[in-house]
Order: structure tokens, then sequence, then C-alpha cells
């Protein structure tokens, strides 16, 4: 009887066990390829037009969507200059424009094209002029595109094949032909290599060069391996008159990711989506989990009370219940902190996380480190973040600035490096704080 029940015990945690396994196996994502990367990417118009609704200027690019695998996307990566008119234009609101002689009223839009007829209005969230790099949210979620996965560039990816994306038949300049097609069908894939990885002097932005082909009107579209996922964003050409060679450059994806932390928009890393299981999928295997646990408590407890004799009774000895040891470290803990020294929030520490940015400013909704009503700081202000062991400091357009002790300011979204013992203030010195390191555990 007891070998009948021990093995049912033994079957039931091996159906819970493949059930489980299964469970985890469908909700799964498998790597695509270049060409399913193109459902990943649309076709971005910006137009300024005057009060008659008469076109006064326009361009066209690329651009790709990103997010959480499985949901409609609304965000979307493109180049800086995709958008310049659209940013110095007024940003969507009307504005006056000058020559010096004369002044137009205007209205800047960004539309992102599916299909000829097929567009949503979109709006610039944030954006790097030095890295060339723009984010757009479009006004409402969308199922046309998919989100595509990440993933950054390495050493040991230089020689290995990339594939461009985009709309290089339109200029990028004035739009004026309407007929323009703007589908899956009308992109194009240009192939090519990773020549070398490299980082500008001065600005610092990481930066892939390629011999695979970058014109203007696939400019802002992904870069992305054999895989499907995206290396970097398509972003310019270099060419010597003298010699008649071109080089070709993307912006590391890196630097796009630092905006979408900054901004707190949901991307999907490569690795991550071979995890990406739905919540019904996650709580069935819970149970299973429980199952599996209860079954083989019974299993222990039949087989300990077999081996015990019948005719004495043990005394239950309750055991005292240690005290388990803390953690001796956050994981997600850099060893870093950002020490206010004056100002509102004088006296307090607040950690340097590994994965997420600390944003300061006044605005609860956009912001982890959280002024009262301070004069002199922005709703959200600047933001301090760890990466490859090296924190960095960044303005993000706050109106009063940020400032290095003791007292260069930074140009709007400027980040730059910082480290232990490094000062900051913004708006004033009276709201100062220095990098320290961690004290203690």
């Amino acid at each position: 009887m007891i070998d009948m029940k021990r093995k049912w015990m033994k079957i039931i945690v091996a159906l819970c066990m493949t059930f489980c396994l299964l469970l985890v196996g469908c909700g799964q994502k498998t790597a695509g390829n270049a060409q399913d990367a193109k459902n990943g990417v649309a076709q971005i118009f910006c137009t300024v037009r005057d009060e008659n609704g008469t076109l006064v200027a326009g361009g066209s690019g690329s651009g790709f969507f990103v997010g959480e695998l499985n949901k409609n996307p609304e965000y979307m990566i493109t180049n800086y200059h995709v958008v310049e008119t659209y940013l110095s234009a007024g940003s969507g609101e009307w504005a006056t424009l000058t020559d010096g002689k004369n002044e137009i009223t205007v209205k800047a839009y960004v539309d992102v094209y599916f299909e000829r007829d097929d567009f949503v209005q979109a709006n610039v969230v944030a954006f790097n002029e030095t890295a060339d790099i723009a984010v757009l949210r479009l006004n409402t979620p969308v199922d046309q595109r998919v989100p595509l996965v990440l993933t950054e560039p390495s050493d040991d990816m230089v020689g290995s094949s990339i594939y461009c994306i985009g709309f290089p038949g339109l200029s990028d300049n004035a739009l004026i032909d309407a007929t323009s097609q703007s589908g899956l069908n009308d992109m194009t894939v240009t192939g090519g290599t990773i020549s070398r990885l490299l980082t500008s002097s001065g600005s610092g932005v990481r930066r892939i060069q390629t011999d695979a082909v970058i014109q203007h009107g696939n400019s802002g579209g992904p870069m992305v391996n054999e895989k499907g996922e995206v290396l970097g964003v398509n972003s310019w050409t270099v060419s010597n008159s003298d010699t008649q060679e071109k080089n070709y450059y993307a912006c590391s994806i890196s630097e796009a990711i630092l905006l979408l932390n900054q901004n707190s928009i949901p991307y999907t890393m490569s690795g991550a989506e071979g995890t990406d299981i739905s919540m019904p999928v996650v709580g069935v295997v819970g149970v299973c989990v429980i199952l599996v646990a209860v079954a083989i408590v019974i299993i222990v407890l039949k087989n300990k009370k077999q081996h015990q004799p019948d005719a004495v009774q043990q005394p239950v000895v309750q055991q005292p219940v240690k005290q388990q040891t803390p953690a001796a470290s956050n994981p997600d803990d850099s060893g870093y902190r950002v020490q206010c020294t004056s100002g509102a929030l004088a006296g307090q520490r607040f950690m340097i996380r590994k994965n997420t940015p600390m944003i300061l400013g006044r605005n609860s909704e956009l912001c982890n480190v959280i002024f009262p009503e301070t004069p002199g700081v922005s709703g959200k202000h600047c933001a301090v973040w760890y990466k490859h062991g090296k924190i960095f400091l960044q303005d993000l357009g706050s109106k009063h600035g940020t400032y290095i002790l003791p007292g260069t300011r930074l140009q709007s979204n400027q980040s730059i490096e910082v480290k232990v013992g490094d000062g900051f203030y913004l708006g004033s010195t009276q709201e100062s704080f220095v990098i320290t390191e961690r004290q203690g555990h």
C-alpha cells in the first residue's frame, strides 16, 4: 500500500513539473530576423504649416518602436535631425517665426505613417541633440507595428553582419509628393558589416561605423543584427570629396537606452523576451510550483513516518526559529550615494541604483527624488545614473540649470561623468549635492 502511494506521489510530481515546463515554453518568444524587424519600423513626416494650412517646411525619415512585448507600442526612436524642424518651430504649439523682415505664425506636426492613408500624430518627449537621438510618443498605442528588441553592441560584434532598415527613397527635405507609400513593402533592408565601434571625443557619444549604406530617408531607422535585434540608430554619412570615400555611422542603441531610462519609457532587451510570460501563465506556474512543493513534503513525511517505530511515540520538539541574517547589500545598490548638503533636502542621502536612474525635480509622477515647491528647481530637473562602473549627471532641460561645482553650467540635456567628491547644484548653490560612497552595509 505504501509503495502504491509513493508511486502515485512520484507521478503527481512528474506531471506537475512537466506541466510547468510546458507553460514556460509556451510563454517564450523566439528570435526573429532582419526581415521581421520591418514590422517595427514606420515612416515619420515632420511638417510646418501656417494659419491657412499651407505647407511652409517639412521633411521625412524613419523610426522604430520600442516597448513591452505583446503590448501595442506607443513610443518610437528616431534621429534628432528628423524632428529638428518640429522642435525649432514651436514643438506643436503656435509659434511666430521671423527672418528679420517678415513674420509668420506657424504650427509644427509629427505624423507617423503605416500606409499612405494610415497615420497617427506624435510628439517629441525626449531628445539628445549631440547623440542625434529623439524619442516620440504617439497620441495612442497602435497595433499596426510591434516593438523591437534591443541589444547593446560589443567589441566581439565587429565584423558581424548588420542590416539598416528604413525608407531611403524619400528625401529628408520638404515633403511634396502626397502619393508616397509608407508601407512594409516600401522599406528597404540594406546589408553590411560592423567596421568598428567608437566613442566620439569630447561628447563621449558611442557610435557604430558600418559599410552599409545610410541615406537621408532611412536615417532614424534601426540597425539590426541577423536576429532582428536593434544595435543602433541609422544616423549619417561622412564623405571625402578628394578620395570619394564614404563612411556610414549609426548611433549606438546604448545612447537611446539612456533616454528611455531617464524618462521611464518601457523597452525590451535581448534575453528578456525569452522570459516574457503573461500574468495568467505566471499564476498557473505558481500553482504548479506549490503543488510540487506540497507533494514533496507529503512524500518526505510519509517516508519519515515509515521509518519510525510504531510502538513508541516520540515527542515533538519545537525547534527555535533562527532569525534570518539580512542580506549584506542590495544587489541593485551601486555602492554610491547622492548626499544633499544644503537646501530643501539637506541631510538626506539617496542611493544610486544600478538599474534605475535617479530623477530629481518637483514632479512626483516623473521623479523619484522629489522637491517641495523650491525656487530654481524644475519639474524634472536632472538625472544621476550608474553605468559600467561610472556615475553620470545629466541636465534634463531645466529652466535654471544644473551646475557642477564650482559653477560650470551643463548645457540642456548634456550629460557628464562625475566621481566621488564631485559636487553639483540645481538652480543655485542653495540646493547643493555631493557624490559619496556608501557608508557601512
